[in-house]
């Protein structure tokens, strides 16, 4: 046994070493370097195949910096952007996406690379502990980086929820690898990355209270110590744990909830969703996630009992390791703490999302991670390898029902975006565009019209070959309302009495309507930002049909949230932009969720100059 293992297995306390021959060792090891290269070859096959330089829902944010339109400020780094700051995904973004050529496949290679390197990193940590490799090691690229990962691989912005995994990734690694005698520079690299989360978005920030706990509890430690310099390594993690709260209080400051969005206080409700989310980190395969609906299947208690029975016994044991092995008590802390950080998220997030939301695999993933190496370090040897087994069975069988969900999303995402291409490619304007394309592109069509031509003018990919509008004359809608509901309605002001309050206005005569054009000022007794929807249909209906809807409410930049783009700033009032291209009579504004009033400035049905149909 040479020094090295040694060292090992001295420092673990916790993991004695077999006999294994050199020879099984790097079969073990080839294995799983070998499955983790296939992982790596099909994730970016994902991405060149599936991947486009088209801008999707919240990428388009990034357009008005990435084509030097915004000045790129500190203001706007810190701004919201939904419930999250984003300074550092927003910097790594625009640094890319400068340097390609505004390409948003740049950031989707940059989430495959990323992941493929904390489940490199994962590989050589478990064989580190272990003083040898195993075959059950492979677990870590069939967890991080199998198709269940789809949705977000192939979409530039979520480089917010990669960075955000690989900083709680290092930071498990670095907690992993602690010994008996914790070395400072692991111990200082743990906190920068802990003092960075909150950096990342809420996703970041959830996880921050636990780890800070933790790197507080090493820096006691560590002023206890008589070894020499004990006091000035504790002032320096203290200062780490300090910021890092900091940084979560500063987070709060001048932030505004994000209006409309779904939330909830009621403890079941909370423990529901925050074991959805826990569970997710398996993929949609282990609750047999609808692809159409994405409705789990009746046996997704079972899979979230599973989960938590395996999360409360992983933190009995490292409590009892904690108990028992006091120069274990680091390590054991910072493992407990971790998975007591995803925890914390999953109940931060419980409050007010879907837990079974797919793109939650890259936040949840990191639990199946701390699982595996808090027994890889501290279980029983027979349980030890029990837990190991059935965690790379699990992610084995788990594999094809993730692949074929993947392959469904990435090949209906696809379909679409290359639809999108070829229409611009043939010529076809901008608001038939919008109006075929806007679902996979951004529900908020004024964002999409109003973003595309800078795309143009920096010659970004298929939007070099963007046409413009044919001309357009604006045909008004008398604002004599024709039809009342929970509101009242005094020239152009509108007030609703309900939280479903809606007026209906007709034009005399049918028009084939490009688009729909509103502009308004809009307030409420809670100064929150409009919420309003426009319905319209033709002379021959007798009433609003449900796909004949559009709505505008907050999203995205927080700046933006009162006007709607960036482009817009500086007007007095706000605009709602609906792509139609359909036959048009009447128009109905509503107010849902406030009793809300509206001053309608402009009410407008636009026809192309060249369509003699109306």
């Amino acid at each position: 046994m040479n020094a090295s293992v040694e060292n090992t297995a001295a420092a673990t306390h916790a993991l004695p070493l077999s006999n294994t021959a050199p020879k099984d060792d790097r079969l073990a090891l080839g294995f799983s370097i070998l499955l983790w290269a296939a992982m790596l070859v099909a994730a970016l096959f994902l991405v060149l195949r599936y991947g486009s330089d088209v801008p999707s829902w919240d990428d388009w944010d990034m357009v008005p910096t990435a084509t030097g339109h915004q000045p790129v400020t500190t203001k706007w780094l810190w701004s919201q952007h939904n419930e999250h700051r984003v300074p550092i995904p927003r910097l790594l973004q625009l640094a890319m996406l400068r340097s390609s050529g505004i390409d948003f496949r740049t950031g989707m290679y940059f989430n495959v690379g990323a992941t493929a390197a904390l489940a490199l990193a994962m590989i050589l940590t478990a064989r580190r502990l272990r003083g040898r490799s195993s075959f059950l090691d492979a677990f870590f690229p069939l967890a991080l980086m199998n198709w269940a990962q789809a949705d977000n691989f192939l979409w530039c912005w979520q480089l917010e929820y990669f960075v955000s995994m690989c900083l709680a990734g290092t930071t498990l690694i670095l907690i992993a690898r602690m010994g008996i005698e914790p070395k400072l520079g692991a111990e200082l690299t743990a906190g920068a990355c802990i003092m960075l989360l909150p950096l990342c978005g809420a996703n970041g920030l959830g996880m921050v209270p636990p780890l800070a706990l933790w790197l507080g509890y090493v820096a006691v430690v560590r002023w206890r110590s008589p070894a020499k310099g004990g006091r000035r390594d504790a002032i320096i993690l203290f200062a780490f744990a300090a910021a890092a709260l900091l940084l979560c209080g500063l987070y709060f400051m001048g932030y505004n909830q994000v209006p409309y969005h779904p939330s909830t206080h009621h403890p079941r409700a909370i423990l529901r969703t925050a074991l959805q989310f826990l569970t997710m980190s398996l993929g949609p395969g282990v609750v047999g996630l609808s692809f159409e609906e994405r409705v789990p299947m009746l046996f997704w208690k079972l899979a979230c009992a599973a989960v938590a029975a395996l999360l409360l016994l992983t933190w009995w044991m490292l409590a009892l390791n904690w108990y028992k092995r006091p120069n274990q008590r680091l390590r054991a802390a910072g493992l407990f703490l971790f998975i007591g950080a995803m925890v914390s998220l999953a109940f931060g997030l419980g409050m007010g999302r879907n837990g079974f939301e797919i793109r939650y695999v890259t936040l949840s993933v990191p639990l199946l991670c701390a699982f595996y190496l808090a027994w890889t370090i501290y279980g029983p040897p027979r349980l030890r390898t029990m837990i190991g087994t059935l965690l790379f069975t699990t992610v084995i069988v788990l594999l094809v029902p993730n692949t074929r969900w993947g392959w469904r999303y990435a090949s209906d995402l696809k379909s679409h975006l290359a639809a999108f291409e070829g229409d611009v490619m043939s010529g076809t304007p901008p608001y038939q565009l919008i109006q075929r394309h806007a679902t996979y592109l951004h529900p908020h069509h004024l964002i999409i019209m109003d973003y595309m031509p800078m795309l143009r003018e920096a010659g970004s990919g298929v939007f070099k070959r963007l046409r413009d509008d044919p001309p357009f004359r604006d045909v008004s809608l008398p604002l004599t309302a024709v039809e009342l509901h929970d509101m009242t309605w005094d020239g152009d002001v509108g007030r609703a009495t309900s939280t479903d309050g809606w007026v209906t206005f007709e034009l005399p005569a049918e028009v084939k309507a490009a688009a729909i054009h509103l502009r308004y000022t809009y307030w409420n007794a809670k100064e929150t930002a409009p919420y309003l929807a426009i319905h319209w249909k033709p002379r021959d209906q007798t009433d609003f049909a449900e796909n004949a809807y559009s709505k505008y409410s907050p999203t995205g930049d927080r700046a933006n949230w009162q006007r709607g783009t960036w482009s817009r700033l500086e007007d007095d009032s706000s605009v709602v932009y609906i792509s139609v291209d359909q036959p048009v009579q009447a128009l109905r504004i509503s107010l849902p969720f406030e009793k809300g009033t509206i001053k309608v400035h402009e009410l407008c049905v636009r026809v192309a100059v060249d369509d003699t149909r109306h």
